[in-house]
């Protein structure tokens, strides 16, 4: 049993890009650019810190492709009447970046739209803002962030509040497991689609503790790693919080606390059953 609640199958994106089909570069936008069915309007050629990707399409699904170095960030985008605006933080450090609108085609195929060149010249604190599926500037996120934390003094305060919230108020959903063990990733994530819905697998959970915390004020990590099984180990996803007047960060893992009723909250032996593999 407890190997099925912390199995996870962590979100793989298979796209096959066409670029035979509207491709359309400029490095320095100064007016809107169309391509490929999409209007872009104008991003500055410098930008600090984040980029606001806003225009309108024809077509009925897009994402955003952010490139840096060997580095590539998949974003969905929300199409209300064809107008779409996306804030997106470049979190991979100071430099050029790459920003692409891509079109569905079919299946999981895509082709470019128009494609821009920006420098971002501030350094920004991945841990702090808004990531993929990470959407700590949601307004309901905020909302219930701030409630949350309102009566907090410390920082320590303040995450286990949000981590018992999480552990209390959020069901492991069995069926979207299954549909991952069947390699079916058509499934909604993140932290929005987990408070709306109270329910998602331990990616949900760590990621809607993440938005809570950030929303609040903390600098919280994803962590992908391993459960380590009996016979085996299984891929899970859990959360590291910074406290800041211990000046330490802390594991928290809600998934666990939540399936299991058993305290995952800066455990002196986690990684007795827990092998980190990388944080985002």
């Amino acid at each position: 049993m407890r190997k099925l609640l912390c199995s996870v199958v962590m979100l793989v994106l298979t796209i096959t890009l066409c670029t035979n089909a509207g491709f359309a570069v400029t490095t320095s936008i100064t007016e809107k650019i169309v391509a490929n069915g999409v209007t872009l309007q104008s991003i500055p050629s410098n930008v600090e810190g984040k980029v606001t990707v806003t225009g309108e399409t024809v077509n009925s699904l897009i994402k955003i492709l952010i490139v840096k170095d060997e580095t590539q960030r998949w974003y969905d985008v929300e199409l209300i009447d064809g107008k779409f605006s996306e804030e997106i933080w470049l979190i991979d450090g100071m430099g050029a970046y790459q920003i692409s609108v891509l079109v569905h085609k079919e299946d999981r195929i895509y082709t470019f739209g128009p494609t821009v060149f920006v420098e971002n010249t501030v350094e920004v604190n991945r841990f702090t803002v808004p990531t993929l599926h990470v959407e700590s500037n949601d307004e309901n996120i905020i909302a219930l962030a701030q409630e949350l934390t309102k009566d907090a003094k410390t920082d320590r305060e303040k995450a286990e509040k949000i981590y018992y919230w999480v552990v209390n108020n959020i069901k492991y959903d069995y069926d979207k497991y299954i549909r991952q063990i069947n390699k079916n990733y058509d499934n909604p994530y993140g932290a929005i689609n987990t408070l709306e819905t109270k329910k998602g697998v331990c990616y949900d959970y760590s990621a809607l503790v993440a938005a809570l915390g950030r929303a609040s004020g903390l600098q919280v990590k994803m962590i992908k790693g391993n459960f380590i099984g009996v016979y085996s180990n299984e891929l899970h996803a859990w959360n590291e919080i910074y406290i800041s007047e211990e000046d330490r960060w802390i594991n928290v893992d809600s998934t666990f606390g939540s399936t299991l009723k058993t305290r995952y909250f800066d455990n002196s032996n986690f990684y007795k059953d827990h092998e980190k593999l990388e944080e985002y």
